[in-house]
């Protein structure tokens, strides 16, 4: 080991211990350089006026002094992640604010879920969010509109930024068995536990909903019974009520029909002054004593028979009709009687017509029938759930047998990376408890324990940790996952805060190695992980006559061993700091 002015550069650049130790990092970049971020132009956000980087692929770094703008950067990256914006990031308040980020994902498999979200697939992606002046914000995927929502699900494929905030996620229980599942390769069993546990909670749903329906019916049956013998009772028919109204018209008034009908019968036949039928006779008789000198005669006389014969006819049933019709009270009484039964109920059941009456009792009747099929409909569905419960179960216990398996193994590792980040007697385990019920993702309830020094009894991470241990527990758990799953772009935000010497050698080497799998974008304020970027980006600001912007730029060679220098001893540059940068550009990059 060997130190160059105040950085600590190692002789060895192995990592872990056992079958790692001493291993040599391969100088070319292993993984799939076509999925990346390949630029990012950000206009009017926060300090940002205008910038524009081309990336490539492996290891870049991002330095600049505190309050330069770099994790400015990182949240209008985050605008294209779909977080929450308004308009306090416009820098011109007159102007919108846009973040575009053109990814290369050719060989990622992503043209089921464009095809899913009706976008046109290419493998030149560009996603761009703008806010606008008056503080409406829009998102677009290769210039199709598309929700924060959306947004969010593309980007959780392509990108994961650790900052702070996702540091604070290490104590929740789901991430952690999020992240015992990536390191089983549990991808697809999780997958199928999710399908029968999504299947059994709308089950269970669905029960609940019919078990309601059967304990209102229940409680409403004998009410729905009552209604419908109430119905039954009234034997009602159609046309019933129009029917009764009309006979009564004609009963309640009899006489005036009666008296009515008799006048007629007198009038046309009976009267012995000039009756219609005894006058129209005796025209008859004027029209025979006319048939030999008008020759019309007969065809009147014909006319005229047939009016004696309709008339005659008309008088008859006038005469019936008068005989027939009489004042009936008692029928009358019954005829009231039934109306009164009929308007009850239209008045009831709020209904003008006997048909719509019908049609009730019809409803009530087949609610009274579903009553006695909710039992069925009941039964069948938990024996569905059963079914599914059965399915279910075995799943949960394939992930438990792979979520076992897999627990010694990560502690190993996990010990291994953070004993090389410098926690010496660092102690990581993963407690596997049975639940009893079953949860989003199986029936086991993962928790993460740490412990730094020796003879500590093991804790929750969140309550034991350090700021800083966390941040290397997080490093090392990133370093593990990026083995075994597939995420083309990671972003650490100052993972490497309070850290130095050999632990920063050790960070920078992860990150170098999982570069050789994925891109890797790192702030970072020390000098040997800014040395080991395969590009280096540096974020200043500039003050004009009206304000102060950031800017960023990719550094060249010789700018780059001025700004680790001034990493290395501030301000002032040094001829030995000068020496150092070089040397651990030199180094870092073997």
């Amino acid at each position: 080991m060997g130190k160059i002015g105040s950085v600590y550069i190692p002789e060895s650049r192995g990592i872990g211990k056992g079958e790692n130790r001493g291993r040599k990092m391969k100088q070319a970049y292993e993984f799939d350089e076509n999925i990346m971020i390949e630029s990012i132009g950000i206009y009017n956000y926060a300090l940002i006026e205008q910038t524009e980087i081309e990336m490539q692929s492996g290891l870049s770094v991002i330095t600049g002094e505190t309050g330069a703008g770099k994790s400015i950067l990182l949240g209008a990256i985050g605008l294209t992640l779909g977080q929450r914006a308004d308009i306090s990031v416009l820098m011109n308040k007159a102007k919108k604010c846009i973040v575009e980020i053109l990814y290369n994902i050719k060989g990622y498999s992503l043209a089921d879920w464009f095809q899913e979200n009706e976008l046109d697939y290419s493998e030149s992606v560009v996603v761009r969010r703008e806010i606008t002046a008056e503080g409406r914000s829009r998102g677009f995927i290769n210039d199709t509109p598309v929700s924060n929502k959306i947004l969010k699900e593309f980007g959780d494929y392509l990108v994961d930024i650790h900052s702070q905030h996702q540091s604070l996620l290490l104590g929740q229980p789901e991430y952690q068995i999020d992240i015992l599942d990536a390191f089983c390769g549990n991808t697809e069993e999780v997958a199928v536990y999710r399908k029968y546990y999504e299947d059994r909670r709308a089950g269970l749903r669905e029960l609940k909903e019919l078990k309601g329906k059967a304990v209102e019916a229940a409680q409403e049956e004998e009410y729905l019974k009552y209604r419908l013998s109430q119905l039954e009772s009234a034997k009602l028919k159609k046309g019933e009520k129009e029917e009764l109204e009309e006979e009564l018209a004609l009963l309640t008034n009899a006489e005036t029909i009666k008296t009515g009908f008799s006048q007629l019968t007198y009038q046309l036949r009976d009267t012995e002054n000039n009756a219609v039928l005894s006058v129209l006779k005796n025209c008859k008789h004027i029209f025979a004593s006319l048939r030999s000198v008008v020759k019309e005669a007969t065809e009147y006389e014909d006319r005229l028979n047939s009016v004696i014969l309709e008339l005659g006819d008309l008088a008859e049933e006038a005469e019936k009709r008068a005989e027939n019709t009489a004042f009936n009270p008692e029928r009358i009484e019954l005829i009231n009687a039934r109306l009164n039964v009929i308007y009850d109920l239209l008045f009831k059941y709020k209904v003008e017509t006997v048909e719509e009456l019908i049609q009730i009792k019809g409803q009530i009747s087949a609610q009274l029938s579903g009553i006695q099929e909710y039992t069925d409909k009941i039964e069948q569905l938990e024996k569905k759930i059963e079914g599914i419960e059965s399915h279910l179960q075995k799943a949960a216990a394939h992930l438990h047998a792979a979520r076992v398996a897999a627990q010694l193994p990560l502690c190993k590792e996990m010990e291994c990376l953070l004993q090389d980040l410098g926690i010496k007697h660092a102690r990581f385990e993963v407690a596997i408890r049975e639940a009893e019920e079953f949860l989003g993702n199986g029936k086991d309830e993962v928790s993460f324990l740490f412990a730094a020094n020796k003879n500590q009894q093991p804790g929750e991470i969140a309550k034991v940790a350090s700021g800083g241990e966390i941040s290397r527990v997080m490093l090392s758990l990133k370093y593990v996952l990026s083995k075994t799953r597939q995420l083309p772009v990671i972003v650490f935000d100052e993972i490497d805060t309070g850290l130095s010497g050999e632990i920063a050698h050790r960070m920078a080497q992860m990150m170098q190695e999982m570069a050789q799998r994925m891109q890797v974008i790192c702030i970072s304020h020390l000098p040997q992980i800014a040395a080991a970027g395969k590009d280096h980006f540096k974020v200043y600001k500039e003050d004009n006559p009206v304000n102060t912007i950031s800017r960023i730029r990719k550094l060249s060679p010789s700018e780059r061993v001025n700004e680790i220098a001034g990493m290395i001893s501030g301000s002032e540059i040094t001829p030995a700091a000068l020496e150092t940068a070089r040397n651990l550009l030199k180094f870092e990059n073997k």
